[in-house]
């Protein structure tokens, strides 16, 4: 019970920093974006930063959801339901595919994920809003008795399960396609050349 507490708590705070990081650079960019402004060298580099490794930050974001969720049904004995089991088979495949994208500098790996974050999104996106309206009707899919509309992990009045998969899947579209995007610079082809 202490490890569920703990782990609930870390991962809320860790999505709720995350929330804040990405309404920012959603700000940042509708303000460049209608302005018409440069940015601010720092947040140039930030965002170079982040499009030139956008492909190990996904891996790692993949891996930690992975394991996040391995350990919530495997150790802390929470069983999943059926529309958590989806979403589960959408994120971890993923881990392989960016592994091997990785491996092999591949920066069109946006096209071969793109589809698994969409469907993702839309599933957890679905099982966000029923838990939020407090639908207390059955699963549309045979749950085998695991209710998907049960808020096993509420922090900071808005973080559930679902929308840590909603946040996961988000950040994997953005992150590659942020990582295909890049143009890398006469430094960084060496580097890949060598």
């Amino acid at each position: 019970m202490e490890l569920e507490i703990l782990l609930n708590k870390m991962l809320g705070l860790g999505i709720l920093v995350l929330h804040i990081i990405l309404a920012l650079a959603l700000l940042l960019f509708l303000y460049h974006k209608l302005t018409k402004k440069k940015l601010p060298f720092i947040f140039y580099n930030f965002k170079n930063f982040i499009s030139s490794n956008g492909l190990i930050f996904a891996l790692i974001i993949s891996i930690a959801a992975t394991l996040g969720s391995l350990i919530y049904s495997e150790i802390i004995k929470l069983p999943p339901c059926d529309l958590c089991w989806y979403q589960r088979a959408l994120l971890y495949p993923q881990v392989v595919i960016l592994a091997v994208a990785l491996i092999r500098k591949n920066r069109d790996i946006y096209d071969y994920v793109i589809g698994l974050n969409i469907i993702g999104i839309i599933i957890a996106g679905y099982q966000y809003i029923m838990q939020m309206i407090s639908y207390t009707g059955p699963c549309p899919i045979g749950s085998g008795g695991v209710n998907c509309f049960t808020k096993d992990v509420f922090e900071f009045g808005y973080i559930t399960l679902p929308l840590m998969s909603i946040t996961v899947f988000v950040l994997l579209a953005l992150l590659t396609y942020a990582y295909k995007r890049h143009k890398p610079d006469k430094k960084e082809k060496d580097e890949s050349q060598e």
